[in-house]
C-alpha cells in the first residue's frame, strides 16, 4: 500500500515517522508534501520517504492519502486534490472538519476516515479515534480498513467510533488530556522542588510515577478506583492526600473542564 501525507508537522509528521519507524510501511512507499520545504526535506532526509513537489503529485502517488494540514486550510487542500480521489481513500486529521467538508468538494461517494490523535502518538504511545465513511464491510473497503488501523496501531491503540460526533467527543479524553496531567505533573514537581528536590529530579519523579501507574493499569487490567484503595492504607499518608483533593474538589474540577472541552469541540450539526 502507498500512502499520501500532505503536512509533515507536529501530527502528520509524527504519524508518517512513526507507522515509518515501526515498519507499519516502507518509507519509499511513503510520500510526503508539506508547503515549508525546509521542513518537507529535512523530514525526508531523517525518515527516508519520498518528498513530492505538490498535494496533487502526492495524493496520484498514493492509496490513502493523509491530511494532515490546519483546519483553515483543509478546503484549499481538498480542491487541489479534487478529481484524484476516485478509488483512493482520503484520511483526515484536521480537529474540527467534518467529513461533510470533504465530501462538498471531493464528491458525495468519496471514502473518508476522520481520526483524532493526540500528542503520545510522536512516541508510539497514542491513542487515535477513527471513523469510517462510505466504506463496505467487506472487499477493498475491509481491506484497507484493517490496513489503515494497523498503520495506526503502529504509533498507539485506536478505537473505531460509529458515529462523527464521538470523533469531536473523544477530544476532551483524549486528545487535549495530555494538557491536563502536565498540570498535575507541574504542580507535583513543584512540591518536590519546595521541599528541597532538584528541579530534574522533582520532574523525573512525577513523569514516572504517573507512565508507571497508567502502565501498571494497562497491564494489570484494574479499575482506577481497585488501584487507588490498594495504595491507600488505613489511616496513612495516601488517603490523607486523596481526602482532601476530594474536599477541595479535585474530581468535580477535572469533570468540568473536560465538559468545557467537549462544548468547545462539539457543533449543533453539519455531522454525517
Amino acid at each position: 500500500m502507498k500512502i499520501a501525507f500532505i503536512g509533515c508537522g507536529a501530527m502528520g509528521g509524527a504519524l508518517a515517522a512513526g507507522m515509518i519507524a515501526r515498519q507499519g510501511i516502507d518509507a519509499q512507499n511513503v510520500y510526503v508534501y508539506d508547503k515549508d520545504s525546509e521542513r518537507l526535506g529535512a523530514f525526508c532526509g531523517r525518515t527516508g520517504a519520498v518528498p513530492a513537489a505538490s498535494e496533487a503529485e502526492a495524493a496520484a502517488c498514493a492509496d490513502v492519502i493523509f491530511i494532515c494540514v490546519k483546519p483553515a486550510i483543509t478546503a484549499i487542500v481538498s480542491e487541489k486534490i479534487k478529481g484524484l480521489t476516485d478509488g483512493r481513500y482520503v484520511v483526515s486529521v484536521a480537529a474540527g472538519v467534518t467529513v461533510n467538508s470533504y465530501l462538498e468538494i471531493l464528491g458525495r461517494g468519496t471514502k473518508i476516515v476522520r481520526l483524532i490523535p493526540n500528542l503520545p502518538a510522536q512516541k508510539g504511545f497514542g491513542l487515535t479515534g477513527a471513523f469510517y465513511y462510505n466504506f463496505e464491510k467487506s472487499g477493498k473497503d475491509a481491506e484497507v480498513r484493517e490496513a489503515v488501523n494497523a498503520l495506526l496501531a503502529t504509533v498507539g491503540e485506536v478505537v473505531e467510533v460509529q458515529k462523527e460526533k464521538m470523533i469531536d467527543e473523544m477530544i476532551a479524553v483524549t486528545s487535549s488530556s495530555p494538557a491536563y496531567f502536565c498540570l498535575m505533573i507541574e504542580a507535583m514537581a513543584d512540591f518536590g522542588v519546595q521541599v528541597g528536590f532538584t528541579r530534574a529530579d522533582a520532574l523525573k519523579m512525577a513523569e514516572q510515577a504517573m507512565m508507571g501507574t497508567a502502565a501498571y493499569m494497562l497491564a494489570e487490567a484494574k479499575h482506577p478506583g481497585v488501584l487507588k484503595d490498594e495504595v491507600c492504607s488505613p489511616g496513612g499518608t495516601t488517603i490523607a492526600a486523596v481526602t482532601s483533593l476530594e474536599k477541595n474538589g479535585f474530581r468535580k474540577t477535572v469533570l468540568e473542564a473536560m465538559e468545557c472541552c467537549r462544548a468547545k469541540s462539539v457543533k449543533t450539526e453539519g455531522y454525517v
